[in-house]
């Protein structure tokens, strides 16, 4: 009687081994997690790229640029010559950080009256917030102090703050986290919806025969493939208005910019994660494979594409990564449509991005297929 438990485990054992790529799967995702949190995954946001709008142009303002600089918390990246320059910076995404210097900087240090600098953050991501105000202000404060010994030892006068920091956050003032989330869910609901019904697409075709009726049907691989993504383009488009729907109307998220816009380089994000669930169907040979590939594929997704966490606190081989990941350059397409009414211009980049991805799936797609039982 106890013997039949032990004989069923041992079945049990020889049938996992012959399932390779289960058994992978189980080694794999436990190392791909420990890697993910333990090396990539850093709340402690450094080198954020920043741009200065210095009007002052002397020896105070630049000396302020280099104690920046060496915090290791802000890259400069490049330098404004206005208001403009620096809004439209951070809405395309090259900088998110902007310190202004006014003019009469570095004479009101000299006079002892109190001189001011502005820090304009992009909202749209709290955590680089709280880091780059957090730290400006801390070295505003140790500049004050150093300043205001010196003058002190050298005049005796009264103490004074001499330098006085302003920090501006634009695009999400509030630092509500629905802001930040809501419109970043859009591209991760399309991730885990339209990998995961089709990778079980072809997958699905084997378990129930009907493989061989495609086999000996006049149709191309190509319009096999462009037949199975057509339908759940569809459906991407209608989970893609749910949830901006539910952003306006239930988390009050204050959409702006181009939604025609939006949904045209939606159509290149939903089929490049269709064309990868196709492929991931090509490798599978039943639909639990398929789907433990698809969650396989969600959470670096998740972890790396800056949803959660900071791209920018990321070690450099995690963010190449993330480049190739296409959640990553679509949740920075729509929180710079919807959150910083960007424009065409200021997504172009993440769109060549995700138009290469995009082919380079489907080719791998169309090698992977044949027309031939597996």
């Amino acid at each position: 009687m106890m013997l039949r438990p032990l004989v069923i485990a041992q079945k049990e054992l020889r049938q996992l081994r012959r399932d390779r790529l289960t058994l992978a799967m189980m080694v794999m995702l436990p190392l791909l997690q420990l890697l993910l949190f333990g090396y990539a995954i850093n709340t402690d946001v450094r080198h954020i790229p920043t741009i200065v709008y210095d009007q002052d142009r002397s020896a105070s303002s630049r000396d302020i640029v280099r104690s920046l600089e060496a915090t290791g918390y802000y890259d400069v990246v490049g330098n404004a010559e206005s208001t403009a320059a620096i809004e439209t910076a951070l809405r395309q995404g090259k900088a998110r950080v902007a310190l202004v210097v006014p003019a009469d900087f570095g004479s009101d240090l000299v006079r002892g009256t109190p001189a001011h600098l502005q820090l304009i953050v992009d909202g749209s991501d709290p955590q680089t917030v709280a880091s780059a105000t957090n730290t400006a202000a801390s070295l505003v404060i140790a500049r004050s102090g150093e300043l205001m010994l010196s003058r002190l030892s050298a005049s005796g006068g009264g103490a004074f703050q001499p330098i006085e920091l302003e920090p501006n956050t634009w695009y999400n003032p509030d630092l509500r986290t629905a802001v930040y989330v809501v419109p970043g869910l859009v591209g991760v609901i399309l991730t885990m919806t339209m990998v995961m019904l089709t990778a079980m697409a072809i997958a699905r075709e084997r378990e129930r025969g009907t493989l061989e009726q495609l086999i000996v049907s006049p149709v191309r691989p190509i319009e096999l493939i462009l037949g199975k993504i057509f339908p759940y383009t569809v459906i991407g488009y209608v989970q893609m208005t749910l949830v901006l729907l539910a952003a306006r109307v239930i988390f009050d998220v204050p959409l702006q910019g181009s939604f025609s816009l939006l949904y045209a380089l939606a159509f290149v994000f939903i089929s490049a994660n269709l064309a990868l669930g196709l492929l991931f169907s090509t490798l599978a040979q039943t639909q639990q494979q398929a789907m433990q590939m698809g969650m396989f594929f969600l959470l670096p997704n998740i972890l790396l594409s800056g949803f959660m966490f900071p791209f920018e606190g990321m070690p450099k081989p995690a963010q190449f990564m993330a480049q190739l990941l296409p959640l990553t350059h679509f949740l920075r397409i729509v929180r710079a449509i919807t959150l910083k009414g960007g424009g065409f211009s200021d997504v172009r980049g993440e769109l060549v991005w995700l138009t290469a991805i995009f082919c380079a799936l489907v080719v791998l797609a169309l090698l992977r297929f044949r027309k031939k039982l597996l």
